[in-house]
Formats: structure tokens, C-alpha cells, sequence
């Protein structure tokens, strides 16, 4: 009898963990503090929306390439993938979010801050600026966020062929080895998939001995057969994955360090070079 009752006391325990450990591991949105949004400063640099973005990637508009990338999949059976590179706080991946609740979107950020610093901060992000309440976002499913340092050649953790757009603004200038960071994003692109990217300054691309600018280096790109142009504005680029082996003609001009970890301020800074092979 006695022994009945261990294991019968026994039991109810094991479960009740069970249940315990269920209620951890599927945390709801009542467990993030809704009232912080109110208190956070954010960086106005920073803080950009869909309509700054769209200025900047003229003549194509975010909304109108992700829809159409999205009926395109929707059609074959597939599921439709977006990634931004340094999402700062989150903003335009919820605004995108608030328009495709059916896409899956992906965000990276090099490290944590005091405003973003786990998935639930897109939360507070949404309410900050307006553009979910607090009903909607009981529903809703998260955009996913890695915290990857990619300044050096760092590899981006998702399997290949996995997007259709990746995009980033003002970020490739804080990244020293930027086109092993496009060779990357070509790796995790599907074929015809496209990327953009604003502020690309400072790359010094060689070519026999000379430093060409980016309009020249890029036409020297397409030559090669590498579909790459700048845009409306002369800082902003676009290019597109033609098939999976495609990668850039680019060797390094400085070679990746081995040890990363600690390396001296002046020497992180963006002054890359590369030779076009």
C-alpha cells in the first residue's frame, strides 16, 4: 500500500514538471512587460521605416517586390522567406510583417542592445511606433532574430537556397569584409533571388593596379556576367542570384585574420579593398 502511494505521489510529480516545463518553453507575449515600449529611446538614425527605405532603393519599392515574390511562391507551393541584414530595433520588418502576415521574415543584428536584445523586442518595437496594438500582437507570429557578428567574413546561419530578398540598410558600411558578407548572402539566396543594399561606400575595388570607382567596378562585374547596378541613388545596389553557383569575382585584397576576437579598434575599421579576378 505504501509503496502504491510513492508511486502514485511519484507520478503527479513527474507530470506536473511535465507541465511545468510545457508552459516554460511556449512563453506568450503577457510575459513581456507591454509598458516598456513607452520608456525606450531610441536611436533616430536608426529607427527607419519602409517609406525612408523606399527612398533609398528607388525605382523599386519593398512592398511591391515582396508581394510580388509572394504571389509567385504562393502559386508554385512554396513558402516565401525575407531576411534584413542589421535590423537595428526591428521597425521595418514589423511594418512589413503588418502588410504579409503570411511571410516568413528573418532578422540579424551583431549583437544585443539595451532596446533589442531577444525575438520579443520586435513586441515592443510594434507598439513604440504604432504599428500593431496590443490584441493584434497577441496573435501574431515573430519575425526570427540571430545575433551573428558578420564584419569578418562570418558565415550567416541558414541553410542554402533558404530566401528569396535580403536586404539591408546603412549597414554594409560597418562591415570590413563586405563581399565576403555578398557571397554569404548569395549562399542563403535562392536562385533569381534578389538583394539590396543601401550607403555602399568605401570599397576600394582593384583592377590591374587601379582603385575604380563603384559605378566602374560594377560595370567591370557585369562584363563578367555578374548581375549587379546601382540604383536612383548612387550608394544603393542590387543584385540577383542566377543560379547556385553564382558567386562574386572578387579575391581580397587583405586577408581575413585568424583570431578575430581581439583585434584593435583601428584595425575594424571599413576600409576593405578587394582584386577583381
Amino acid at each position: 500500500m505504501a509503496l502504491r502511494n510513492f508511486l502514485l505521489i511519484t507520478s503527479i510529480l513527474i507530470v506536473g514538471f511535465c507541465v511545468l516545463l510545457y508552459f516554460q518553453t511556449n512563453v506568450d507575449v503577457e510575459t513581456v512587460h507591454m509598458e516598456q515600449y513607452k520608456n525606450l529611446q531610441y536611436n533616430e538614425d536608426r529607427s527607419h521605416s519602409i517609406t525612408e527605405l523606399d527612398k533609398l532603393i528607388g525605382p523599386y519599392n519593398l512592398e511591391t517586390m515582396i508581394q510580388e515574390i509572394f504571389e509567385r511562391n504562393r502559386l508554385a507551393g512554396e513558402k516565401t522567406r525575407i531576411m534584413e541584414i542589421g535590423i537595428g530595433n526591428g521597425r521595418v520588418l514589423m511594418e512589413l510583417k503588418k502588410r504579409f502576415p503570411d511571410i516568413e521574415f528573418y532578422g540579424i543584428n551583431k549583437e544585443k542592445t539595451h532596446t533589442f536584445y531577444r525575438r520579443d523586442s520586435f513586441i515592443l518595437t510594434a507598439l513604440k511606433f504604432g504599428i500593431f496594438n496590443k490584441e493584434e500582437i497577441d496573435q501574431l507570429e515573430l519575425p526570427y532574430v540571430v545575433f551573428q557578428d558578420l564584419d569578418f567574413g562570418g558565415k550567416i546561419p541558414y541553410d542554402d537556397a533558404k530566401f528569396d530578398l535580403i536586404y539591408s540598410q546603412n549597414t554594409i558600411p560597418h562591415i570590413k569584409y563586405k563581399f565576403e558578407l555578398f557571397s554569404e548572402i548569395l549562399r542563403v539566396l535562392k536562385p533569381e533571388g534578389l538583394s539590396l543594399h543601401t550607403n555602399l561606400e568605401g570599397v576600394n575595388i582593384y583592377s590591374k593596379g587601379l582603385v575604380l570607382e563603384l559605378r566602374d567596378a560594377l560595370g567591370e562585374l557585369r562584363k563578367k556576367g555578374f548581375d549587379i547596378k546601382t540604383l536612383d541613388n548612387p550608394t544603393t545596389i542590387r543584385f540577383r542570384k542566377k543560379n547556385l553557383r553564382t558567386e562574386f569575382p572578387l579575391g581580397p585584397h587583405q586577408p581575413i585574420p585568424e583570431n578575430t576576437s581581439n583585434i584593435p579598434l583601428e584595425l575594424r575599421r571599413p576600409e576593405m579593398g578587394y582584386n577583381l579576378i
